[in-house]
């Protein structure tokens, strides 16, 4: 009650100044750092115990404070485009974050209490150095969108069959060679991209993601597609550029919602063109 009473009296719940919000712990709910040529967060920050949204972006950190990890009213933290080397490892302590933004960074891997977050469900990793994700990551069971595109990822953790809440996956512009076998669980997927890696076949698997919309697979090595991809009732746009394709699988002719189907830099011959076009009469084609 007397917390609620000082929260009430407080002049603002929003600061863009560590030294105010500091003046006033108990008061502050929003923290935006943005661009403040920041080296370091100090250790008291902890002491910011309501804490719900903090913005620390486009400064020049290395490393988090442990301390960090003990604001447990937080619920997006903001950390891009910083120079961080690591992130704490008690950093599952956060049950409560939802949105986690550390893009364009210096990372080189997650801490494995991330599996602890429990309530993530928007993780923004792009742009580091990761050449793996932890096996702990499929324990992220609220987790809706991923992006690790821009990585140096040779292979997923198999746990990610686990996320079955999944709706949104950009893994695009890695290294990787194969994926997991098994995405029965990911039904709920809308949009996948993984192009720019070095993928030779796809999972026959990936056909029981019956939402996804959107399959991008440009830029890799496949010589053909799964024919399990006819079972995608609800996609509507294809890109597969820059492969070794020499035909479409004919199932994909049952896929009524598939209004473009881009395909260029492959290998087709003019019959099957034609045999691609005739079968999806009301697609547009760019081959």
């Amino acid at each position: 009650m007397q917390g609620n009473t000082c929260l009430a009296q407080c002049a603002t719940k929003v600061s863009h100044s560590l030294p105010a919000a500091l003046h006033q712990p108990a008061c502050v709910t929003e923290l935006n750092l943005r661009g403040q040529n920041l080296e370091l967060l100090p250790q008291n920050i902890e002491q910011l115990r309501r804490l719900r949204l903090l913005f620390a972006h486009e400064n020049h950190l290395r490393h988090l404070p442990s301390s960090l990890t003990q604001l447990d009213s937080l619920r997006v933290l903001f950390i891009n485009k910083n120079s961080l080397l690591d992130l704490p490892p008690a950093l599952g302590s956060l049950h409560r974050l939802r949105q986690l933004q550390i893009e364009q960074n210096m990372l080189t891997e997650l801490p494995p209490s991330i599996g602890a977050l429990d309530s993530l469900r928007y993780l923004m990793g792009a742009y580091n150095n990761f050449t793996s994700l932890p096996e702990q990551v499929g324990q992220l069971a609220q987790l809706e969108y991923v992006d690790v595109s821009h990585n140096q990822l040779l292979f997923l953790p198999a746990s990610v069959r686990r996320l079955r809440n999944l709706r949104y996956v950009y893994l695009n512009d890695n290294k990787l060679q194969r994926l997991p076998a098994h995405w029965e669980n990911l039904g709920k997927v809308e949009e996948l991209n993984l192009a720019n890696n070095q993928l030779e076949e796809l999972p026959e698997s990936l056909g029981n993601c019956r939402q996804l919309k959107v399959l991008i697979l440009s830029g890799n090595q496949l010589k053909q597609l799964p024919k399990s991809l006819g079972k995608l009732q609800n996609l509507e746009m294809l890109i597969a550029n820059d492969n070794q394709l020499t035909a479409l699988p004919k199932s994909l002719g049952r896929l009524k919602k598939l209004k473009t189907v881009i395909v260029r830099n492959n290998t087709f011959s003019p019959q099957a063109r034609r045999a691609a076009e005739a079968r999806l009469p009301g697609a547009t084609f760019h081959f």
